[in-house]
């Protein structure tokens, strides 16, 4: 029985040990090669306070991309909470391996997956959809300004946009978000509204 225990504790453990691998290597890729941030934890606050503002000033809204989904987590939350059918494109092959797998495990049927880059994938395509969200750090919001006309309204997570003035700024309250050399930024919703 316990040699059975042993077994169970060294597979566990070199699971674990992959796992933790395969998260610094992403990181590193995503940093070194890709030149992005890396992913980004969207927090409960952040879906909840999505979620109500879309409910009291978007009601209609029918389509959302969720722009550098990661694990998928806002994807997942907002098309829960909301009669949104959600596109979420991530372009680091790991986070979408999991995203995929955590939505199939919470049978979230209102959100697809898309592993490409969304800036190239959104640019390219001729389609318009109502809501674009995107928690990808202030670094890369300013490329945001490339794919701006394709949505009606476009969310940003704790970071604005450069250069553009948003509609409305919400405040998230409980937290901040830490991009390590350029500070800690608070918790909050830049919306935009194009014409």
């Amino acid at each position: 029985m316990s040699y059975n225990l042993f077994l169970i504790f060294l597979v566990l453990l070199s699971l674990f040990e992959v796992s933790v691998l395969v998260y610094i290597g992403e990181r590193l890729y995503s940093v070194c090669i890709k030149k992005q941030y890396p992913a980004v934890s969207c927090r409960n606050r952040h879906i909840y306070a999505i979620a109500t503002e879309l409910k009291k000033h978007y009601p209609n809204m029918k389509t959302a991309v969720d722009i550098g989904s990661g694990f998928g987590r806002l994807a997942r939350g907002i098309a829960k909470k909301t009669d949104l059918q959600v596109l979420a494109i991530e372009n680091m092959p790991i986070s979408i391996c999991v995203a995929k797998f955590m939505n199939f495990v919470t049978n979230t049927k209102k959100v697809n997956f898309i592993y490409t880059d969304a800036f190239e994938y959104i640019a390219k395509s001729n389609k318009k959809f109502d809501i674009g969200f995107a928690y990808l750090g202030p670094g890369m919001n300013g490329r945001l300004c490339e794919i701006r006309s394709h949505f009606r309204i476009l969310i940003t997570l704790d970071a604005e946009i450069p250069g553009l003035t948003p509609t409305r700024i919400i405040d998230v309250p409980g937290g901040c978000t830490n991009y390590h050399h350029l500070g800690k930024f608070p918790n909050r919703l830049f919306i935009y509204e194009t014409k």
